[in-house]
């Protein structure tokens, strides 16, 4: 049977493919959190006092604090058009949507993975097994970007944990660092297989720090611009109302600090009117 809420579809042919893409971000986040904790950060720092410790383990519980938190509002936060009736008359910027039988607001566009139609949505997450669209854009971004930190924190601090316990990187010493070669050196017995994990691991945070921050930066430079992800392709600036209120829009009041905390800000709009003033003629 699919797990099934209204606005988040696991079930049909891609139920596995969003368990998947979940089970892995869970389980390599839980793997980040518990290396820095108890490996990385006591190994590296243990000649730090007290203090600069405790700073260091609260700064990774900040950091996972905030992907979660941001991981679970994306998720529950509905964007999608759905049992709405049709204002009359039905404005003409309205298109229609022929799988719905609706008509929908400008910007609004139908996910055939979600099975419905999304306010100004920008694009489909398995992560979070939802749309990303008008009411949850802002915690996509900001999840975006502490993924980004947090695992290119975690792939420092394992790269340093490596060159102190596992071979310097540095002169030959660097093609250990190679898959091919660490592996061998796993089955002649010149490492452990810990020690494989934790190279692994590093390839992987840095691997996910460049996914995520690309994300963020797309994501970051849409919102500037007033654009979603289909309106940039194709060149549309039709809802650019400058830097400042483009990311008021996406983001609501004191945008900045929701990329310090966690919080359901209230939007400006309601994603389903996008009628604009006309600008004034010039005397």
């Amino acid at each position: 049977m699919a797990f099934y809420i209204p606005h988040i579809a696991l079930g049909d042919k891609l139920w596995l493919l969003h368990s998947a893409a979940f089970i892995y971000y869970l389980a390599v986040s839980v793997t980040f959190l518990t290396t820095d904790l108890y490996i990385t950060v006591p190994h590296i720092y243990a000649d730090y006092d007290f203090t600069g410790i405790l700073l260091r383990y609260l700064l990774v519980v900040y950091i996972f604090f905030n992907m979660v938190a941001n991981h679970i509002l994306c998720t529950i936060t509905d964007t999608t058009y759905r049992n709405r009736q049709d204002p009359d008359p039905v404005p003409r910027s309205w298109g229609h949507c022929m799988t719905c039988q609706v008509h929908t607001p400008p910007r609004t566009w139908h996910c055939s993975i979600c099975h419905n139609c999304v306010l100004r949505r920008d694009h489909h997450c398995f992560f979070t097994a939802s749309c990303v669209g008008h009411h949850n854009q802002r915690y996509f971004i900001v999840l975006s970007f502490h993924v980004a930190v947090g695992s290119l924190y975690t792939g420092l601090l394992n790269a340093e944990y490596l060159h102190d316990y596992y071979v310097p990187f540095s002169g030959t010493g660097v093609f250990s660092y190679l898959f091919p070669v660490a592996f061998y050196k796993l089955i002649v017995g010149q490492t452990t297989g810990f020690l494989v994990f934790m190279l692994v691991m590093t390839y992987v945070a840095f691997g996910m720090s460049i996914m995520t921050g690309t994300l963020f930066g797309w994501n970051m430079l849409n919102a500037y611009n007033g654009q979603t992800s289909w309106e940039s392709h194709n060149e549309i600036r039709t809802y650019d109302q400058g830097p400042t209120k483009n990311f008021y829009e996406i983001f609501g009041r004191f945008w900045i600090l929701s990329f310090l905390i966690p919080w359901q800000t209230t939007l400006p709009g309601d994603g389903i009117d996008w009628r604009r003033p006309k600008p004034l003629k010039s005397l």
